[in-house]
């Protein structure tokens, strides 16, 4: 481990914002059961984005998912620096590099006349303050608390939905490929989180508990800007154990390993094989919905498998759309004496630059 790395890594105050990185996101998931007999998931990405801290945007993208009817609910929203900032830098960037791309120069040309394009909405008030280590998203929030700022509050609030949950985390940080810098970005995530609230929609209102997993990354990169994507996959074992995988479109995949005790196992040595595909029918994109994941160092075969296939979502910018949402898992561990033992759990899956 690097010790000079995970010096770079401090809490509380690495859970606020970062003025020298050009791309910042706080993201969680929750699997959640209702008092009513509701089944849900809920995902949520606070994005901070911007080349010079004078001009930082805030996009905000979540997902309330019915997993009784397997259904879900996408939101997406950004302020006034953010369109500032597609018109200015990272629209004409990509073009530069995909000057063919039409789809791209309609979206350039609806900003530039000030249109904002479905689904996406525009948030009139977006700040973060460093002091209180709160986010606010226009009507959307997210408040951290406790000693290391850990633990959070969270409320995302639609016209027809409303969810108001507590992450309580039941491991310490974990700094993400051993000492919190495995790539370009900074990195360190809570990946078991006991989770309480309350959903509320037009046809019902719950009290909900469950398991949550956050993140935190941040840093400067270009991934997105050029179209770039990767294959991410944040899976809850049942043994109380958790995997964060990942392999980008360029550069080295990995594999953490978290303990039940909250220490890591980290590798590079991992293997991804797509088994099955679906195709949207809204933007011709085919993402990968079944996958087979080996990794050899630790004996670990998993077939991983979309809940349901539709759970695309629409986003802003180059990559125009991501596929993000539940899935299950299950496989089998080798141990040292020459046995094995089945594993199962679930997770999120999340598909980044097929839509491009």
């Amino acid at each position: 481990m690097n010790d000079e790395r995970l010096e770079k890594i401090s809490l509380p105050k690495d859970a606020g914002p970062h003025g020298d990185s050009n791309i910042e996101w706080w993201y969680f998931f929750a699997f959640l059961n209702g008092d009513r007999g509701g089944r849900y998931a809920v995902m949520a990405s606070f994005f901070r984005v911007g080349e010079l801290e004078i001009g930082k945007g805030h996009y905000i993208i979540h997902t309330l998912i019915d997993l009784n009817r397997k259904k879900r609910y996408n939101f997406s929203s950004f302020d006034s620096k953010v369109k500032l900032a597609m018109l200015a830098i990272y629209l004409p960037f990509y073009l530069l590099l995909h000057p063919t791309d039409k789809r791209i120069w309609r979206l350039y040309k609806k900003l530039l006349k000030g249109d904002i394009p479905p689904p996406h909405t525009l948030l009139k008030v977006a700040r973060i303050n460093p002091d209180s280590l709160e986010l606010i998203y226009g009507r959307h929030q997210l408040n951290f608390k406790g000693e290391d700022a850990l633990g959070f509050d969270v409320l995302l609030k639609e016209g027809n939905s409303e969810i108001e949950l507590e992450f309580t985390p039941m491991k310490p940080a974990a700094l993400i490929g051993g000492d919190g810098k495995p790539d370009d970005l900074y990195y360190y995530s809570t990946t078991r989180n006991s989770v309480n609230g309350r959903i509320k929609t037009d046809s019902i209102t719950e009290n909900v508990s469950g398991t949550g997993w956050f993140d935190h990354q941040w840093g400067r990169d270009y991934s997105l800007v050029k179209g770039s994507g990767w294959d991410w996959f944040g899976i809850q074992l049942s043994d109380g154990r958790e995997l964060l995988l990942n392999q980008m479109s360029s550069g080295q995949p990995m594999a953490n390993v978290i303990e039940k005790d909250g220490s890591i196992r980290f590798t590079r040595n991992i293997t991804f094989h797509k088994i099955k595909h679906w195709k949207s029918l809204r933007t011709n994109a085919r993402y990968p919905v079944e996958w087979e994941i080996c990794i050899p160092e630790f004996g670990i075969e998993l077939h991983v498998e979309a809940e349901f296939p539709n759970q695309e979502m629409l986003i802003i910018g180059p990559i125009q759309a991501i596929w993000e949402g539940t899935c299950k898992v299950i496989g089998r561990e080798r141990l040292a004496d020459g046995k094995s033992r089945p594993l199962s759990g679930k997770g999120f899956m999340e598909l980044v630059g097929y839509a491009n």
